[in-house]
């Protein structure tokens, strides 16, 4: 039987070694993972950790993808990619060369310990919120009913730690 295709929103970030670059690592391993067909990518964005502030700042990118991987398969597919990628989880919420998170997953909405969607903090970080409006526009947030935009514009003086970049 064959499953829907659902739309999603993946996170890359890295503040470890050539963050770019790790970035991009991660942007091809997601397209070329089984099950994912990415549609379009948010620019990349420099930002403060959200951890521990004895950390370099963080590059992030959201991806929007096609997926007929169910949440969990797709957080397992997103664990491997950090696995091959190199990240080491030493500290929670520590420097990591990738991680790669699930923002949303259609209009889903999981509460389970390891697997939570959309993801616990996206509501309180301006990282996550405004790539994301880059590829999924003014996007409702699953199970609260309030656009991205709205919930990005109450977090006005952190907003202005979030810069986009090019390299």
């Amino acid at each position: 039987m064959l499953r829907d295709k659902i739309r999603a929103y993946v996170a890359l970030g890295s503040n470890v070694g050539d963050r770019f670059a790790n970035l991009n690592a991660g942007e091809a391993a997601v397209a070329s993972a089984r099950g994912i067909y990415l549609d379009r990518s948010s620019p990349t964005y420099e930002s403060p950790p959200a951890g521990p502030g004895d950390q370099p700042d963080f590059l992030n990118r959201v991806l929007a993808i096609d997926t007929w991987l169910r949440p969990r398969e797709l957080l397992e597919a997103c664990s491997k990619i950090e696995k091959d990628l190199g990240r080491a989880r030493k500290k929670a919420k520590g420097p990591r060369v990738i991680d790669v998170d699930i923002l949303l997953y259609g209009d889903l909405v999981v509460d389970e310990a390891d697997l939570k969607i959309p993801h616990e903090a996206l509501t309180q970080r301006p990282f996550f919120l405004k790539p994301l409006m880059d590829v999924a526009g003014d996007i409702l947030i699953p199970g609260e009913g309030v656009p991205v935009s709205r919930v990005l514009a109450k977090l006005a003086p952190y907003e202005l730690n979030t810069y986009e970049v090019s390299y």
